[in-house]
């Protein structure tokens, strides 16, 4: 390698140094564009390396206390479980127990013969009205009719010898109750409606034989339908709602749209047969007869009723042993995640085009068209912390809960739990419920 003649190095730059600028011919000067973009590309090189060597810098000399204060509420978002909450408020409680059952006659007597016999006649059709007396239906008399005669002659001849002294008492009076026991057998061969009502359902035919003995053995029924019952069968873990004189809703499908208002006005004290349920009867008004005995019914019973109660829904609590458990949620502010996300939106506002690598602004009067293409903002997310709390619940249906201690007014809870939350667990509020449909 040569050595370098640092004397003919200066005698160049001396030489370069007296060029007169005035006697340089501009017109014959060629511009070298090549040159031009080199120094341009260059200078924007330049300007990227300072540009990402402060922001190294910046991150490199960060304070711990810095770093500290804004990983704190990004972890706080990250680990906050989503939930649904109710805001508690009073309200008129009212529950009531659905129920399936039929329509009977308020006296529903079946008709029967005192005395055996052929059936002679039947006064009545189904569904005919009957008064108060009338005969409803008769076996044949011959017979009674004969004893009765016969005993009406020894009564008139027995009165007779008594005047004439032939007779004791004793026979006057023995001949008295053979008379009155021949009678009573004639008016047991007819069925004499005691109230009005109507003819239910014949289970005899003329001539057919008559036995009272026989268990179940009857010509009809008889029924008083001025008033009507609506009886239903209460399954075995429902019967504690019942009580006597609890109001009723009754639905026939006859008459949609119409409803009957009735009372629990009967109770079976017993639990029956393999059904495992309890009867209950309702009185219900059928002054227009439009209730008809055997018909299907629907019922809506009211077990339950409160004005002004603290009420919460049942999927907001958590049974824990012999327990009840809310979680009520205690609203927070996550001010500096709102700081943090809109210092970063800021700084990718800047960076974006040409005038933000070299740091210039975007001019006042450009219209903001992207940002009304991206559409309304959306809500801020709202967090809180749980506090697990015993609740003392008063009455209880399948879907809401009256609390009697435990929780106030305006306070929010978790519903629809799936899972035990911890003592100040962190929550993001996802839904606010206000009311209870």
């Amino acid at each position: 390698m040569k050595p370098i003649d640092m004397s003919s190095i200066k005698e160049k730059l001396s030489g370069l140094k007296k060029i007169d600028m005035k006697k340089i011919d501009l017109k014959n000067f060629k511009f070298n564009k090549k040159i031009f973009f080199i120094i341009i590309i260059a200078l924007i090189v330049l300007v990227v390396v300072a540009r990402t060597t402060g922001n190294i810098q910046k991150v490199l000399f960060k304070k711990k206390s810095d770093i500290a204060s804004k990983s704190k509420p990004i972890t706080f978002e990250e680990d906050a479980t989503a939930v649904k909450a109710y805001k508690i408020k009073r309200m008129d409680f009212k529950d009531t127990l659905p129920a399936l059952g039929n329509i009977k006659g308020f006296k529903e007597v079946e008709l029967k013969f005192q005395v055996p016999g052929v059936v002679e006649s039947i006064n009545f059709e189904e569904g005919e009205k009957i008064q108060e007396g009338d005969i409803i239906a008769s076996l044949n008399q011959r017979d009674a009719l004969l004893k009765l005669k016969y005993a009406e002659v020894e009564l008139s001849k027995n009165k007779k010898l008594f005047e004439l002294g032939a007779i004791s008492s004793i026979k006057m009076e023995q001949s008295k109750l053979e008379y009155e026991s021949a009678k009573s057998d004639l008016d047991k061969t007819n069925i004499y409606a005691v109230s009005n009502g109507l003819m239910g359902p014949k289970t005899r035919d003329i001539g057919s034989y008559f036995n009272p003995s026989e268990t179940g053995d009857k010509v009809g029924l008889f029924i008083n339908a001025d008033k009507v019952y609506a009886e239903f069968n209460i399954i075995e873990k429902d019967v504690p709602k019942i009580a006597l004189g609890q109001r009723v809703e009754v639905f026939v499908d006859a008459y949609p749209g119409k409803s009957f208002a009735g009372a629990i006005d009967r109770i079976s004290p017993v639990i029956e047969g393999r059904s495992r349920t309890q009867t209950i009867k309702v009185e219900l008004d059928n002054k227009e007869g439009i209730l008809k005995p055997g018909m299907f019914v629907r019922a809506l019973i009211s077990t339950y009723e409160k004005k002004d109660a603290l009420v919460i829904p049942a999927s907001s609590l958590k049974k824990k042993e012999n327990e009840y458990l809310a979680y009520v949620i205690h609203k927070e502010e996550p001010k500096r995640i709102a700081e943090a996300v809109l210092t970063k939106d800021k700084s990718k506002a800047k960076d974006k085009g040409l005038f933000g690598i070299f740091g210039g602004k975007k001019k006042e009067g450009a219209k903001p068209e992207a940002s009304a293409a991206a559409g309304p903002k959306e809500k801020a997310a709202e967090y809180g912390t749980i506090e697990v709390r015993k609740i003392v619940p008063g009455y209880m249906s399948e879907d809401l809960v009256e609390v009697d201690k435990g929780v106030q007014e305006d306070e929010l809870v978790v519903v629809e739990v799936q899972e035990e939350f911890k003592d100040k667990a962190k929550v993001e509020i996802a839904e606010v419920q206000e009311g209870i449909l």
